[in-house]
């Protein structure tokens, strides 16, 4: 057995550990996920004027910090006891706000924190093995996601092309953020009772400038037909039989030119999807397709116990058709990505609020309660610097991250949990096609694929909210005094681009904070074992996987371990949001063995 630890796991927000055991056929056995910084910001809270909230939560992150001003908008929505009564103007800025964030998150995540990978030299010398079609693929994968300074054999290899027009877009969307929200990151636009600007029929108009320009990236960089193309066929189709259909016809159109001429390049059709899809996927690019070679993503990540795994949203953007106000316990029928749960089999139940709990057993936290939901949540850090050791294995303490889970089951959140909770016809056609062929399901290969096909889910509501539901000459907010949040309680229920996110704050009879915790994605995601000692989603992920590139299909390669770095970036870690304090007694010893 070896132990192979990435610390840190880099291109991700935060400072995070993987640490696993891995047998001699390159299998890992057994994972730990460790976050190695303190959570604090419910702490800094406390004593605070409630208000500050929308506005302080946001420096949890830079990434999503739209997310955070919204979950704690809607948190001071009811605190205030205005949740009924916030216009639908600002839900639909709220909506707005978020959409373009999320855009911009998942493009960044899809191309610059995740993609990079697939320039690794262990891609180089397995499609080596497949002559000047294996060539032209890796010198595709090499030419569009390349990241900023990457040497290859001391050779300086320039960025790649998806990578920096991502970049591009990222300024473009944050630029359209700042036209109506002042700035990005940490925007000054959600606010108790609605938002702080309403946009002037200019403003509306240049946001749909930015937001064509966008789509012009996704059409010619992201997918290689037009985006309403893409939707019409996929979002929108009659069955998930026909979207995956879809898909497999227009790669089968592209893999029968380009093994002719192996051009692989933008130009002859083959956006950064299909090219993933299609190099990504083992059953669909050498069992569909009958490609020689394929990174098989669809070999990974998957969870091996259904019962004990589930796929969680809180749901996210509100419809506007329902007029003002929301019910803040976010019911399906009052957003547009639901709400909803799916244990490990995909039997869908209503979101229960009250099924909410997190455990401290393997975190560093002290409490009389091991479980606490949110509103009754401490977060008060071992005192004692000798007793936060990351060493002591899984029986003991090993992360500052808490384990949240739902009616005492794990769960994954994000982009694939609403995809599959909205029945997404492509998501939920190709999670059927691996289930039926003994594929992992969910898998790596397909989580990223829910991101990626969410921009687009996204992005056509986006343009109606713009264009049909905005109304520049109406109401944006209503008015409070802090009076109303004496002796009160609120909850914000919402959808960051990495998944489920919650506030719950309370106050006391001068309307001051007593009570503040966020349940972020990552806590989710990148939890450690429970009270049960059942490990968090990402420690079930890691856990079977082949850690080498394709399987091992070159042999097992500890110092690479890419199975490791695909399925755990697979999940956009964002460990700022999970943990917010350093060490400062310095008695905490780097530990890397693998970099």
């Amino acid at each position: 057995m070896v132990e192979v630890t990435v610390d840190q796991l880099t291109r991700i927000e935060g400072h995070y550990r993987i640490t696993t055991q891995v047998n001699e056929e390159g299998v890992v056995t057994e994972a730990q996920s460790m976050g190695l910084m303190l959570r604090g910001f419910e702490r800094f809270l406390q004593k605070q004027d409630p208000r500050d909230a929308a506005l302080l939560t946001q420096r949890i992150c830079g990434v999503c910090p739209t997310s955070h001003s919204l979950a704690a908008a809607n948190a001071l929505d009811q605190l205030f006891g205005v949740e009924d009564a916030v216009p639908k103007n600002a839900l639909v800025m709220r909506n707005i706000h978020q959409a373009l964030n999320l855009i911009a998150s998942h493009a960044t995540h899809v191309y610059v924190l995740w993609g990079t990978d697939l320039a690794n030299p262990a891609y180089r010398d397995l499609l080596g093995n497949y002559g000047d079609t294996g060539k032209a693929v890796w010198d595709e994968l090499l030419g569009r996601f390349a990241p900023i300074s990457y040497r290859l054999d001391g050779v300086d290899i320039p960025v790649g092309r998806g990578y920096a027009a991502a970049i591009a877009e990222k300024r473009r969307l944050h630029e359209a953020i700042s036209l109506f929200a002042a700035k990005m990151p940490h925007s000054v636009l959600s606010h108790v009772g609605g938002v702080t600007y309403g946009p002037t029929a200019a403003d509306i108009g240049q946001l749909a400038s930015y937001y064509w320009k966008v789509m012009d990236f996704v059409e010619h960089f992201t997918l290689g037909v037009p985006p309403e193309t893409w939707v019409e066929n996929t979002r929108f189709a009659s069955s998930p039989q026909k979207a995956v259909g879809f898909v497999v016809d227009r790669l089968q159109e592209l893999v029968d030119a380009s093994l002719v001429s192996n051009d692989f390049s933008y130009a002859a059709g083959w956006g950064d999807v299909p090219l993933y899809t299609a190099f990504g996927s083992e059953l669909i690019g050498e069992e569909v397709l009958g490609l020689p070679a394929s990174m098989r993503l669809d070999r990974i990540g998957g969870y091996s116990d259904p019962s004990k795994i589930g796929f969680l949203t809180y749901g996210v953007f509100f419809k506007p058709e329902l007029g003002d106000g929301y019910d803040p316990t976010s019911p399906p029928e009052s957003r547009v990505i639901p709400s909803g749960f799916l244990n490990g089999n995909l039997k869908l139940s209503r979101f229960d609020h009250s099924k909410i709990t997190e455990s401290i057993a393997h975190s560093f936290y002290v409490d009389s309660e091991s479980d606490r939901t949110p509103l009754e949540g401490t977060t008060q850090p071992e005192p004692e610097p000798d007793e936060i050791d990351y060493s002591r294995g899984i029986e003991s303490r090993y992360s500052w991250v808490k384990a949240p889970h739902y009616g005492g089951i794990p769960c994954e959140v994000g982009p694939l949990s609403r995809m599959l909770v909205m029945k997404d016809p492509l998501i939920m056609g190709l999670m059927d096609l691996f289930r039926e062929k003994g594929y992992p399901a969910p898998n790596t290969f397909l989580r990223m694929l829910a991101r990626m096909q969410e921009i687009l889910v996204v992005a056509a509501e986006l343009l109606k909210w713009l264009t049909v539901d905005l109304d520049p000459s109406g109401k944006f907010a209503v008015p409070t005094d802090l009076s109303m949040a004496k002796d009160s309680q609120g909850m914000g229920l919402w959808e960051a681009p990495r998944g489920a996110l919650g506030h719950w704050v309370a106050t006391d009879s001068d309307s001051k904070v007593t009570l503040y915790q966020a349940v972020v994605p990552s806590t989710w995601n990148l939890a450690p074992r429970n009270t049960a000692g059942v490990p968090g989603p990402v420690e079930q992920a890691l856990t079977g996987i082949k850690i080498s590139a394709a399987g091992n299909a070159l042999g097992v390669d500890y110092t690479n371990p890419l199975g490791i770095f695909h399925t755990a970036r697979s999940y956009d870690p964002c460990l700022a949001c999970a943990i917010h304090t350093i060490d400062l007694t310095g008695k905490r010893k780097e530990q890397v063995r693998v970099i």
